[in-house]
């Protein structure tokens, strides 16, 4: 059995003040996404594991060979060399920790330690696996774990260029790097994808009427509200202009049009105050993983081309294989 390690006294008492010293802990129904399947597994057959104040529950560079849920206590994540490491953030009851490099099949890209008594429910790799062939479903519930990771991360430390700076959607360069990635995992884990390519309608007459900065509201305005509606693990992107990509990943052709058709209905009815306040609409065009295509290219040829469509046929409609 490997001897128990643990943080320095000054590491550990610097980390337990910084959290102490933050100004509001954050809400678990803010923070937590449902992730019932594992929950309810783990509460069942889950190894559970104690750890103390200071114990490091692995290493940066260990390999990814489980994943942990946080049953009660408090973790923190940590890079760099442990007597004077960088903070990352910390984990809560109801979170899970190692789960990235168990999926990815990669070494750990960062230390855990606890920094209170802890209790964690330990789920191995051979384990999981074969979660993911009993429980239907729970291959999305650990996508909407990764996609709460990212939200975490602020837009101006993920990545340069992968945020657009207007609105706040991801970019067009943040969709050639994440519309393939969504497509491989949803590959592995054997789960629906559905693209929608979303074009504001009547947007160039926006612009020539009441000006760019007018234009600017308008979009701002129309990314918050579509925001505003997306699952935890839906992704936004501003494709170019006023045109935008949504990749709503476990929803296939049954429930793509009636969740676009609601997104547009809401939009809609959304008032961009202003002199004078304006309305917008959009059109949207639906393409399925797998049935449309497994690639990018063909994905995106395939939304695009039924959001012009939509365009065509008079505008503020929603489009997908069944209208061509």
């Amino acid at each position: 059995m490997t001897a128990k390690q643990f943080l320095s006294p000054k590491a550990l008492a610097r980390l337990q003040t910084v959290y102490d010293d933050l100004p509001e802990h954050p809400k678990l129904s803010e923070i937590t996404p449902q992730v019932d399947s594992l929950k309810e597994f783990l509460e069942a057959s889950g190894s559970t594991m104690e750890l103390q104040a200071g114990e490091i529950l692995f290493r940066q560079n260990d390999p990814g060979d489980g994943m942990y849920w946080i049953e009660s206590g408090l973790l923190v994540v940590l890079q760099g060399q442990l007597d004077e490491p960088r903070l990352l953030t910390f984990r809560y009851p109801g979170q899970v920790v190692g789960e990235i490099a168990l999926l990815e099949n990669a070494h750990r890209s960062a230390s855990v330690a606890a920094i209170a008594p802890t209790r964690v429910r330990y789920l191995s790799k051979e384990k999981f696996q074969g979660l993911l062939e009993l429980i239907p479903g729970f291959g999305v519930e650990i996508m909407r774990l990764l996609s709460a990771r990212l939200r975490e991360v602020k837009p101006a430390e993920y990545s340069a260029g992968l945020y657009d700076h207007l609105t706040g959607a991801l970019s067009r360069q943040a969709l050639d790097i994440r519309l393939r990635e969504e497509l491989e995992r949803a590959r592995l884990y054997q789960y629906n994808l559905s693209l929608v390519f979303l074009d504001l309608d009547h947007f160039k007459e926006v612009n020539d009427t009441y000006g760019h900065k007018r234009g600017d509201e308008v979009l701002i305005s129309f990314v918050a509200r579509v925001k505003a509606n997306l699952r935890t693990t839906d992704l936004l992107f501003r494709f170019g202009g006023d045109e935008f990509v949504l990749i709503l990943q476990g929803v296939d052709q049954s429930r793509g049009p009636a969740l676009v058709q609601h997104l547009l209905d809401d939009v809609s009815a959304m008032q961009i105050s202003g002199d004078p306040p304006l309305t917008i609409t959009f059109s949207a065009g639906l393409a399925y993983f797998p049935v449309d295509g497994d690639t990018a290219e063909t994905l995106l040829e395939a939304a695009d081309r039924r959001a012009y469509l939509a365009k065509r046929s008079g505008r503020g409609r929603v489009t997908d294989s069944s209208n061509e």
